[in-house]
């Protein structure tokens, strides 16, 4: 695969996304998806399923809107200091060209340089976490990008946590807030739940007095879940474990 056809990102500043409220927000073309997540198509995506963010990454895809990698990283560095970036609403890491299976490191390395003046940046990737890809994973953190390894299986996602790697679960509709297995704590996302008074959680609201969402935090001592929801709840939780 050509890294022009990969590698395209749209920016959106500020985001009217009611889930992460009016925070930056990206989405990388559909050709980034890899291979191996469970989810692609209509096993449960969640950027499938949503009309308006079909029709966005339809189009981004398509490569009628959005940019080259190298220019969206500049449109990131450009953004005000001190706000929040969710990357990859829609879309995955960038794929080496090489290996539709491994993240392109250096350009996840760029982007994670641009976020250093930002509050937070956070991200998640379904790529297969191989010794390269965690390493991948691992000096993104370092440099402030915190990249979440997502899975459906629950025992897939303590391993990671055991490594130090952040990790993040898709759970059935039913699963509880909070739960250990194979000795490692699992955490619900709080936008999945009410928050006190009946308030919904945002991402833009999310980590509390700190100010940093839990999905930003790398060296969090805990796995967060994603309930299975919306239109193809049913089948995302078909794939949990």
């Amino acid at each position: 695969m050509a890294a022009a056809e990969s590698h395209r990102a749209s920016l959106s500043f500020p985001s009217s996304n009611a889930k992460t409220g009016p925070i930056a927000v990206s989405s990388t073309s559909r050709r980034t998806c890899p291979s191996s997540c469970p989810l692609a198509g209509d096993q449960g995506c969640y950027a499938e399923a949503g009309f308006h963010t079909r029709l966005h990454w339809d189009r981004l895809s398509r490569g009628e809107s959005g940019l080259p990698a190298e220019a969206f990283i500049r449109q990131v560095l450009a953004l005000p200091a001190g706000i929040l970036f969710r990357h990859c609403v829609a879309g995955d890491q960038w794929p080496d060209p090489a290996d539709p299976l491994r993240i392109d490191q250096a350009l996840l390395l760029q982007l994670a340089r641009a976020t250093r003046h930002l509050r937070a940046a956070w991200s998640f990737t379904h790529f297969p976490m191989g010794p390269e890809n965690q390493a991948a994973v691992r000096q993104a953190a370092a440099k402030g990008l915190v990249v979440n390894a997502s899975t459906e299986s629950r025992s897939v996602a303590a391993g990671l946590q055991r490594k130090g790697i952040p990790s993040v679960c898709v759970v059935p509709p039913d699963a509880p807030a909070v739960f250990r297995h194979e000795g490692v704590r699992f955490v619900a996302c709080p936008a999945s739940r009410r928050g006190k008074g009946g308030r919904k959680v945002q991402c833009i609201s999310c980590g509390g007095r700190f100010g940093i969402p839990l999905c930003a935090q790398a060296d969090r001592p805990f796995v967060i879940t994603f309930p299975a929801h919306g239109l193809r709840a049913a089948a995302a939780a078909a794939h949990c474990s």
